[in-house]
């Protein structure tokens, strides 16, 4: 019997295929093929199979009907301030990251027109220049805040810490994500949307460290600079670039100098006697609640360190940046899982849509990655939260 071929648009296959992030001998691979037949595919040269096809869509996670487009879709790609931001150097995204950016992307875009739709007004967030000087541009969006360092400090873990923050975030119309993109993926990314701004933290890291990437993705947000951000930037390294201005604004927000100062000195740290120790640095965290990184990084700033402090904190204590395995809560109900991920505010916008009769059962449910009767859990949690 012969085997049918499927008419697929070369064009849409290889712009597929890339913004999946995947070489021809991955994709390949993935398919059951080799590498001459993909690129036979993508040159328009011969046409898979329905078989072929099958895997081709289940492989790129994308819809049938996407292939027989004439042309590849617009905006529907990986942004390229994403793809090819300056806080991932040369490294490439995995499919793993596209996928879970592409997610949060797409509920961007949801909740964007959601808002629109019903008339919200756009998200009044402060527009800086990474030439003004982060140090006062922290200070002034701290006392902005209205969170003081004594009840910042009564937080009692890091996760509570989280919460708060992600809470305070959440006021301002900000978007906050937990996403699992694993250890040693991207810390985190954010991108601008003048009804939606988000930002979005990687749960392989311990809490501390995503209360430092949440605010250095805040730090994008004001400065409209979308980024998908992979490493610390160890002070007086890319000093002019705009991942050093993040950090320090991260680190200064979440700190304020005097505070520090005061909880610096209880520990025999003053101007006049800097501190080398990566243990001293920790503890002084662990009262802010914040990583100590962040905290190497603002005793630096502010004199109160020796310039080897950061390098030593950076080499001892890296461990500290992730959490501990297990305990992923991976046994919780779909419906927690999502409010985990996605905070309340958003889930609970679209509900509202839903209810308005803007979004069909079937179209969030879709969004959200659950079925109907998942979404009806996640209907009443919300509820009750």
């Amino acid at each position: 019997m012969a085997s049918y071929t499927v008419p697929i648009t070369a064009d849409v296959l290889t712009w597929a295929r890339e913004e999946a992030g995947l070489t021809q001998a991955e994709l390949a691979e993935r398919v059951k093929t080799d590498v001459e037949r993909l690129q036979a595919w993508e040159k328009a040269e011969c046409s898979p199979t329905r078989g072929q096809f099958s895997k081709l869509v289940k492989a790129l996670k994308r819809p049938s009907a996407l292939f027989f487009l004439p042309q590849p879709p617009r905006d529907a790609g990986m942004p390229t301030a994403l793809r090819k931001a300056p806080g991932l150097g040369d490294r490439r995204l995995s499919p793993n990251e596209i996928d879970q950016i592409r997610w949060a992307r797409r509920l961007q875009g949801l909740m964007g027109w959601v808002l629109r739709d019903a008339g919200t007004p756009k998200v009044e967030l402060a527009n800086y220049r990474t030439v003004d000087d982060p140090l006062q541009v922290a200070r002034a969006e701290r006392s902005a805040s209205g969170v003081n360092a004594a009840e910042q400090i009564k937080w009692a873990t890091p996760a509570v810490a989280f919460r708060a923050w992600r809470s305070y975030l959440e006021d301002q119309g900000i978007l906050v994500l937990q996403l699992s993109m694993g250890k040693d993926s991207i810390r985190g990314f954010s991108a601008w949307d003048d009804f939606a701004p988000m930002v979005a933290v990687n749960t392989a890291y311990h809490p501390t460290a995503r209360i430092f990437t949440l605010f250095h993705e805040v730090a994008h947000l004001l400065t409209r600079t979308d980024a998908a951000c992979q490493s610390f930037v160890i002070p007086g390294q890319q000093s002019a670039s705009v991942e050093r201005w993040c950090e320090r604004f991260a680190a200064a927000f979440l700190l304020p100098a005097d505070d520090l100062r005061q909880v610096a000195q209880a520990y025999g740290i003053t101007a006049a006697s800097p501190t080398d120790d990566p243990d001293t640095a920790r503890r002084i965290a662990k009262k802010f609640s914040v990583s100590t990184r962040a905290t190497a990084i603002r005793l630096q700033e502010l004199d109160l360190a020796k310039p080897t402090l950061y390098p030593a904190v950076a080499s001892q204590l890296a461990g500290h940046d992730w959490n501990a395995p297990g305990g992923g809560g991976g046994g919780r109900r779909a419906s927690l899982k999502r409010i985990g991920q996605l905070g309340t505010r958003l889930p609970g916008t679209l509900m509202e849509a839903m209810g308005r009769g803007r979004l069909t059962t079937r179209d969030l449910a879709d969004h959200l990655k659950l079925t109907t009767g998942q979404l009806e859990d996640l209907k009443g949690e919300l509820v009750g939260s």
